[in-house]
This record gives C-alpha cells, structure tokens and sequence, in this order.
C-alpha cells in the first residue's frame, strides 16, 4: 500500500498490498516545504526520502475506516514491522521510505 500525494491531495492506494509500504510524491513543482505542507495530517517528513506515516492517519482513511478485516490485518503488519524499527510509538508512525515521481500517478 501507498500513500499518493498528487495535486495537493493525499490518497491510501492499493491498500490491500500489506507487502509493500511508502509514500509517492507525484507532480511537477512539488518539493520537500511543500509536501510536508500537504501531508502535514498524515505524515511527518524528516528528509526527502524517509516518512513517519501516522497509523490514525491510515486507519482513518475513507477507503478502509470501517473495515474491521483491513484494520486487523494492518495491525499485523504493524507488528511485523517493529523489530525492524519500523514503528515509533510516540509518534505512532510507521516508517516509509519516500518516492518522488515527476508526473501524476
């Protein structure tokens, strides 16, 4: 699953990929400032390329909020994740890594 941020909007895509995980900046003129602007309710971005995506954030999502099977299989991915330090508790984050990509996807 992936977080699209595109025309100034964030969107939860391909969510039912719980293999794969990051943040995709797409669009011309889109730099650091501003995508921490646009995700600023969803992630913190502490460079170009590392995310600290919120779990409420995704939980929250319209695509899947409401969905107890997804919610249940989210928190197993959380828990595969944190021995790699790939969850931050106080933050209550998941780590992404951060794709930049020049046209819309």
């Amino acid at each position: 699953m992936y977080l699209r941020v595109s025309d100034g909007t964030v969107e939860l895509v391909d969510h039912e990929n719980f293999k794969a995980f990051k943040v995709v900046i797409a669009g011309a003129g889109v730099d650091l400032d501003a995508a921490r602007k646009i995700l600023a309710a969803h992630a913190e971005l502490p460079d170009a390329s590392t995310a600290w995506v919120f779990q409420s954030a995704l939980r929250s999502s319209p695509v899947v909020a409401g969905d107890s099977e997804w919610q249940a299989r989210f928190a197993g991915m959380i828990e595969k994740a944190r021995p790699h330090g790939w969850i931050d508790d106080a933050r209550g984050a998941v780590k992404a890594h951060v794709e930049w990509a020049s046209a819309t996807i």
